[in-house]
């Protein structure tokens, strides 16, 4: 059960402190109406603090109250109508829990609180009702779209409302801020997809709402989040792509201008990315140039996709002279995980996510790397079918804690360095190698997969130039076979299609990456687990020796 606080806010007469008392019974929460806590401790109704004391002293107790219920758990916040409103309130509600805006027409507020309501409600004093209400919601409009969720109660019951507002809370499962070159929010949960349209309601986005997707991803997720936007009264279409790397081209992006060209998307009309990386790089890259940037969402399906290319803005496409050659850094506006499409990806898709798990955890070092390396010693997934959810299953347990780790470090290098000048490049942990890798496999291994291969060269090579002991050599290695990667090319000849190997192939391909600097390439190397670094010294001999590693069965 999510613990987390549940905070209703928005303008007078859309149904918090209705709404909120019965949710939360439903819930099993301590409820709190903040104006009538507030009343209660004054000892008047608020018209006669505003009359006695003033405003100012009205916002100070509603402060103070904030204070005090953000350090609860288990609590149901109904919010005054305008302490939202103050930046401080906001931030500190926004810190604490789930923050749902209730909203509702001028008119639907007007008949709920009744023409006799500036009498009782200071904030209405002053012309005629309905155009009182509309100014105010204009003004508050801009406070309102930061909440997390924006639920309209217009037309709905008071146990639709209930029912919207206890899903959503259950869905969320954690929210994670990042503040790069631009702030946004990682939500991850399970079933947080069906709750997208809320979501992106109060953002004030002008529709047709763009969802781009593969032909794959689309025919069984499609669907599922077009009704999430159409149940927020929200206009979409879906533009699919053909699945596969090979897909990630600039003629890929070019259809997709013409999609939306054709549909009148305009500069504050959103490109949802549902996908795996394919998705989200081109998507990214025709959201971040398509009238010089409209809103970017990304919604990764994909392990890979959620613990690494979803998040920090990196976006592109390959070129026949190399792989994301072309692209633009184009940070999100948000990040929405629902753990529960990889209920629906193929065992091969997951373990290629499993690279990046992996790999975080050698960057991060620490208990998210004991914590990693302890779950696939105790439950080995090389010989696995599924990664069942039950309560001993992967999906549900030890991956989602392990995908939250990698979260956390992706997070933590991209604000720090989010257009990859420093600390970032530490991310490309076995990417030079497994760039490419992947190249001259001609994408039969799939990214995971050549990432793998990758970090197998890049911890032979710490340990060759005496950075690193034998023994975390051994244990990296150990890791991703136990999730069944490739660690060598024997272990991945079923993808090959006897390909042989071509050491001076792949060399070519690593010196077109991107990241050379004065034409050398920049390898990440390895002394121990949370402890890695960028070199730009490693001779071509010696990176050569650790990639022919591959062709033998060590």
């Amino acid at each position: 059960m999510n613990d987390t606080p549940l905070i209703l806010a928005g303008f007078m007469g859309t149904g918090k402190s209705t709404v909120g008392r019965l949710c939360a019974r439903q819930l099993g929460f301590d409820f709190v109406d903040a104006d009538a806590e507030i009343e209660r401790r004054e000892g008047m109704r608020i018209p006669h603090i505003f009359e006695t004391h003033g405003e100012a002293y009205f916002r100070e107790r509603e402060t103070a109250l904030v204070a005090e219920l953000v350090q609860r758990q288990r609590v149901l916040i109904a919010t005054g109508g305008g302490m939202i409103v103050d930046d401080a309130n906001r931030a500190a509600l926004l810190a604490a829990g789930v923050c749902i805006n209730l909203a509702a027409s001028p008119e639907a507020i007007a008949q709920r609180i009744g023409e006799d309501a500036a009498a009782r409600r200071p904030m209405l004093r002053g012309g005629e009702l309905r155009e009182r209400i509309a100014r105010l919601l204009k003004e508050r409009a801009p406070k309102y779209a930061e909440l997390h969720y924006r639920v309209d109660t217009t037309d709905l019951t008071q146990q639709d409302v209930v029912e919207r507002v206890a899903a959503i809370h259950a869905a969320e499962q954690a929210r994670i801020p990042v503040a790069a070159s631009a702030s946004y929010d990682i939500v991850l949960g399970d079933g947080v997809l069906d709750q997208l349209g809320f979501m992106l309601a109060g953002k004030g986005w002008t529709p047709p709402f763009a969802i781009v997707s593969d032909s794959i991803v689309s025919s069984y997720l499609g669907g599922r989040v077009l009704l999430a936007l159409k149940r927020a009264g929200i206009d979409a279409f879906i533009h699919t792509m053909p699945p596969g790397e090979a897909s990630k081209t600039l003629a890929s992006v070019e259809a997709m201008y013409g999609k939306f060209s054709a549909r009148g998307m305009e500069r504050t009309s959103p490109v949802i990315a549902l996908g795996g990386g394919v998705v989200g790089d081109a998507a990214g890259f025709a959201a971040a140039t398509y009238l010089r940037g409209v809103p970017f969402v990304q919604v990764p399906t994909s392990l890979l996709a959620m613990a690494d290319s979803s998040i920090g803005g990196k976006t592109g496409v390959d070129t026949p002279f190399g792989k994301n050659l072309v692209g633009a850094f184009k940070q999100p506006d948000l990040v929405v995980i629902d753990t529960s499409a990889l209920l629906s990806l193929p065992v091969r898709e997951l373990r290629c996510g499993m690279a990046e798990i992996i790999k975080a955890a050698l960057l991060t070092g620490g208990e998210p790397y004991a914590r990693l390396r302890e779950a696939i010693t105790r439950k080995p997934m090389a010989q696995a079918q599924s990664y069942e959810s039950g309560e001993d299953g992967w999906v549900t347990g030890d991956l989602v804690n392990a995908l939250v780790d990698a979260i956390l470090l992706k997070r933590a290098v991209v604000e720090e360095d989010p257009f990859e000048k420093g600390r970032r490049a530490l991310l490309n942990l076995g990417h030079t190698f497994g760039h490419g890798i992947e190249a001259w496999s001609q994408f039969r291994l799939k990214h995971g997969e050549a990432v793998s291969l990758g970090m197998v060269c890049a911890l032979w090579l710490s340990r060759q130039m005496g950075l690193c002991a034998d023994a975390l050599v051994e244990d990296g290695i150990a890791m991703l076979r136990g999730v069944g990667l490739p660690t060598s090319l024997a272990e991945a000849s079923a993808y090959l299609d006897d390909l042989p190997f071509d050491a001076d192939a792949i060399w070519n391909y690593m010196m077109s990456d991107k990241k050379k600097r004065a034409g050398k390439l920049r390898f990440v190397l390895i002394r121990a687990p949370g402890d890695a670094f960028v070199c730009n010294e490693v001779d071509e001999v010696t990176a050569r020796v650790a990639l022919a590693r591959l062709s033998s069965d060590s």
